[in-house]
Protein backbone atom coordinates (compact mmCIF):
# COMPACT_ATOMS: atom_id res chain seq x y z
CA UNK A 1 0.00 0.00 0.00
CA UNK A 2 1.29 3.11 -1.09
CA UNK A 3 0.46 6.30 0.85
CA UNK A 4 1.19 9.87 0.56
CA UNK A 5 -0.26 12.60 2.74
CA UNK A 6 -0.23 16.33 2.45
CA UNK A 7 -0.91 18.97 4.95
CA UNK A 8 -4.13 21.07 4.17
CA UNK A 9 -3.61 24.78 4.55
CA UNK A 10 -6.39 26.19 3.61
CA UNK A 11 -9.24 24.75 6.36
CA UNK A 12 -9.69 25.70 9.11
CA UNK A 13 -12.56 25.73 12.25
CA UNK A 14 -14.97 27.81 12.76
CA UNK A 15 -14.28 31.44 14.06
CA UNK A 16 -15.93 30.89 17.54
CA UNK A 17 -14.01 27.29 17.54
CA UNK A 18 -10.75 29.17 16.89
CA UNK A 19 -11.23 31.93 19.46
CA UNK A 20 -11.88 29.62 22.17
CA UNK A 21 -8.85 27.31 21.72
CA UNK A 22 -6.40 30.66 21.27
CA UNK A 23 -8.64 31.74 24.82
CA UNK A 24 -7.71 28.20 26.17
CA UNK A 25 -3.83 28.65 25.36
CA UNK A 26 -3.86 32.06 26.29
CA UNK A 27 -2.63 32.58 22.82
CA UNK A 28 -2.89 36.22 20.71
CA UNK A 29 -3.49 35.21 17.19
CA UNK A 30 -4.56 37.03 14.25
CA UNK A 31 -5.88 35.14 11.46
CA UNK A 32 -6.82 31.13 10.81
CA UNK A 33 -5.89 28.43 12.66
CA UNK A 34 -3.88 25.26 11.16
CA UNK A 35 -5.13 21.84 11.97
CA UNK A 36 -3.97 18.47 11.11
CA UNK A 37 -5.87 17.61 8.25
CA UNK A 38 -4.45 16.21 5.61
CA UNK A 39 -5.45 14.92 1.95
CA UNK A 40 -4.49 11.59 1.21
CA UNK A 41 -3.47 9.49 -1.36
CA UNK A 42 -3.66 5.62 -0.60
CA UNK A 43 -2.53 4.29 -4.04
CA UNK A 44 -4.80 6.08 -6.46
CA UNK A 45 -7.59 6.48 -3.87
CA UNK A 46 -8.10 10.28 -2.40
CA UNK A 47 -8.81 10.54 1.29
CA UNK A 48 -9.35 13.69 3.86
CA UNK A 49 -8.30 13.11 6.92
CA UNK A 50 -7.90 14.72 10.52
CA UNK A 51 -5.88 14.00 13.67
CA UNK A 52 -8.12 14.74 16.52
CA UNK A 53 -7.18 14.63 20.30
CA UNK A 54 -10.12 12.82 22.62
CA UNK A 55 -11.16 9.32 23.38
CA UNK A 56 -14.27 7.57 22.40
CA UNK A 57 -16.87 7.03 25.25
CA UNK A 58 -20.01 5.25 24.98
CA UNK A 59 -19.95 5.06 21.51
CA UNK A 60 -19.18 8.66 21.57
CA UNK A 61 -16.23 10.89 20.68
CA UNK A 62 -15.08 13.18 23.34
CA UNK A 63 -12.68 15.77 21.31
CA UNK A 64 -10.03 17.80 22.88
CA UNK A 65 -10.43 20.94 21.90
CA UNK A 66 -7.83 21.28 19.38
CA UNK A 67 -9.31 18.34 18.38
CA UNK A 68 -12.36 19.48 18.37
CA UNK A 69 -11.11 22.31 15.95
CA UNK A 70 -9.20 19.51 13.82
CA UNK A 71 -12.52 17.84 13.00
CA UNK A 72 -14.30 21.05 12.16
CA UNK A 73 -11.09 22.07 9.42
CA UNK A 74 -11.87 18.61 7.63
CA UNK A 75 -15.69 19.01 7.48
CA UNK A 76 -15.05 22.37 5.64
CA UNK A 77 -13.01 20.04 3.03
CA UNK A 78 -14.70 20.29 -0.26
CA UNK A 79 -15.91 17.30 -1.78
CA UNK A 80 -18.54 15.75 -3.78
CA UNK A 81 -20.73 13.64 -1.41
CA UNK A 82 -19.64 13.85 2.47
CA UNK A 83 -18.91 9.99 3.82
CA UNK A 84 -17.15 10.44 7.39
CA UNK A 85 -15.49 8.24 9.32
CA UNK A 86 -14.64 8.00 12.53
CA UNK A 87 -12.07 5.89 13.98
CA UNK A 88 -10.40 5.95 17.83
CA UNK A 89 -6.41 4.73 17.20
CA UNK A 90 -4.80 3.12 20.60
CA UNK A 91 -1.25 1.70 21.05
CA UNK A 92 -2.97 -1.42 22.91
CA UNK A 93 -5.10 -2.45 19.47
CA UNK A 94 -1.58 -3.05 18.02
CA UNK A 95 -0.17 -1.67 15.17
CA UNK A 96 -1.09 1.87 14.57
CA UNK A 97 -0.19 2.00 10.97
CA UNK A 98 -2.28 -1.44 10.49
CA UNK A 99 -5.44 0.32 12.08
CA UNK A 100 -4.81 3.09 9.78
CA UNK A 101 -4.30 0.89 6.51
CA UNK A 102 -7.20 -1.30 7.58
CA UNK A 103 -9.26 2.19 7.75
CA UNK A 104 -8.05 3.67 4.51
CA UNK A 105 -9.27 -0.15 3.07
CA UNK A 106 -12.50 -0.09 3.72
CA UNK A 107 -13.41 3.61 3.01
CA UNK A 108 -14.42 4.86 -0.36
CA UNK A 109 -12.66 7.60 -2.41
CA UNK A 110 -13.26 11.10 -1.24
CA UNK A 111 -14.18 9.84 2.28
CA UNK A 112 -12.99 12.01 5.26
CA UNK A 113 -12.05 10.09 8.49
CA UNK A 114 -11.26 12.06 11.36
CA UNK A 115 -8.42 9.38 13.48
CA UNK A 116 -8.99 9.94 17.37
CA UNK A 117 -6.62 9.46 20.49
CA UNK A 118 -3.45 10.42 22.90
CA UNK A 119 -2.53 12.65 19.56
CA UNK A 120 0.27 14.35 21.20
CA UNK A 121 0.73 11.16 23.58
CA UNK A 122 0.97 7.34 23.15
CA UNK A 123 0.10 7.90 19.22
CA UNK A 124 2.65 10.93 18.82
CA UNK A 125 5.84 8.23 17.25
CA UNK A 126 3.60 6.02 15.84
CA UNK A 127 1.24 8.32 14.09
CA UNK A 128 3.98 10.37 12.18
CA UNK A 129 4.82 7.28 10.24
CA UNK A 130 1.86 7.54 8.05
CA UNK A 131 1.36 11.57 8.53
CA UNK A 132 5.15 12.91 8.51
CA UNK A 133 4.19 16.44 9.04
CA UNK A 134 2.36 15.18 12.34
CA UNK A 135 3.33 16.29 15.79
CA UNK A 136 6.82 16.18 14.88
Amino acid sequence: MQINSELLTNVTASEETNKQILDILQLDHQGDIQFHVYHTLVDDKEIYCCLSGGIVENNEIVFTPVGLGAFEALTNVKVEQDNYYAEELKVENGSIQAQIEAVFNKVPAESKICFVGDMTGTLKSSISEIFPLALS
